[in-house]
């Protein structure tokens, strides 16, 4: 069914947000300050691109608007704790860690680890979807915010459980920085949820600049609370940056940026999968070799840029980690890591991440795929990332 209206509903959408932030936030009830209208051409791009697509059911039309007003309710958020929070500006971000990579190559894993240090600090899942200076962790349960975005992901994780093997997502634990992103509509999520050729393509030829301006706010806002004469450094991870490396380094020129690597073969299956899981709650007869077509297409894609960029600027500070790494001993992985960037590596800290390492070795469940149940095959998959064929 053909989706109409979104580009005419953005006025309505928006008042949705402000309704919803009100609910939220009495005190606040008819706040709407979304800040600098730099979201407009991509929130307007997006709804032109949902409103010519030929394959939006209703439920997928539903959840597309849903993203649209959550994302715009962030913005309210932001904007209001930030006027709330004069001095946030002068919040310190030093050296952060960004990791970076195709997605299913082991980022979730490295993030979650690297983020079990006490010297470093994540975007915890709920500030990522309603920014506010991050309070202390006890009271998080006393946080409607809190509360709607727990009930939602529990939602999620019972609506489509085989989620949690593939990618666990939890109120209060470190997620990807998408949902930061998101408030600018210029992320892979928007795309990733519904077919929508002409915004996917515009995204790749998209200015972030704005946008990681705003993220970096953001960031600055949510650890507002912390000493700024000794900041925790940020550790981010999401497939996102693969868009723009060069915008990240320019918004935060000490960066210390780690790449993963796995084999294509398997990752892309296991990407493909990941996407037709998260669909299929609301697209049942989803197409399982088109998934896999576009995944190939787009990762393959986005890494063959990546690799030119840093051929292109070889002074980039990138570190490369092998998943295989990564999994066969996590702290000599991360300690080399550590040590490249010039990062202490406390007894304190490596205590932290192996307590870290044991939950996840511990995890049950497991995420099988296959590479033909997507329409595809190794040696397709090394001709788009243009690896050699026997």
């Amino acid at each position: 069914m053909a989706s109409s209206g979104f580009i005419e509903s953005l006025d309505q959408l928006h008042d949705q947000a402000v309704a919803a932030f009100g609910a939220n936030c009495p005190a606040a009830a008819g706040w709407d300050d979304f800040g600098d209208p730099e979201y407009r051409p991509a929130l307007e791009v997006l709804a032109d691109s949902l409103d010519r697509s030929t394959d939006l059911s209703p439920a997928v039309n539903q959840l597309m608007r849903n993203n649209i007003v959550e994302s715009l309710k962030g913005r309210l958020y932001s904007e209001y704790y930030q006027r709330q929070t004069p001095a946030f500006h002068d919040q310190p971000i030093v050296q952060p860690i960004f990791i970076i990579g195709l997605p299913r190559s082991g980022t979730t894993a490295l993030h979650k680890l690297l983020a079990a240090d006490p010297n470093n600090q994540g975007l915890d899942y709920w500030l990522g979807v309603t920014p506010m200076p991050r309070p202390p962790r006890a009271q998080w349960q006393g946080y409607i915010e809190f509360k709607q975005c727990d009930e939602r992901l529990r939602f999620i994780a019972e609506a489509v459980p085989q989620m949690k093997d593939i990618h666990e997502m939890e109120a209060d634990q470190v997620d990807e920085c998408r949902l930061l992103l998101m408030q600018s509509f210029m992320n892979v999520t928007f795309q990733s949820s519904a077919w929508i050729p002409e915004y996917e393509q515009w995204l790749y030829q998209a200015d972030f600049r704005a946008a990681y301006q705003r993220y970096k706010r953001n960031l600055q806002l949510i650890s507002a609370n912390d000493p700024a004469q000794s900041p925790r450094r940020w550790v981010l991870k999401d497939p996102s940056h693969l868009w723009a490396p060069q915008t990240v380094l320019e918004t935060f020129p000490d960066a210390c940026i780690i790449q993963l690597h796995r084999d294509p073969c398997a990752l892309i299956p296991s990407v493909a999968s990941l996407v037709y899981t998260s669909r299929q709650m609301v697209e049942p007869d989803i197409d399982k070799h088109r998934v896999g077509r576009r995944e190939l297409k787009q990762w393959s894609q986005l890494l063959n840029n990546l690799e030119r960029f840093r051929h292109e600027n070889p002074a980039v500070p990138v570190y490369d980690m092998a998943m295989e790494d990564l999994q066969a001993d996590p702290l000599a992985a991360i300690g080399a890591a550590y040590a490249h960037f010039g990062i202490a590596f406390s007894e304190q800290s490596r205590r932290a991440i192996a307590a870290r390492s044991e939950l996840r070795t511990n995890k049950t469940g497991a995420h099988r795929y296959s590479a033909e149940e997507f329409g595809l095959s190794d040696n397709k998959i090394r001709q788009a990332f243009g690896i050699e064929t026997n």
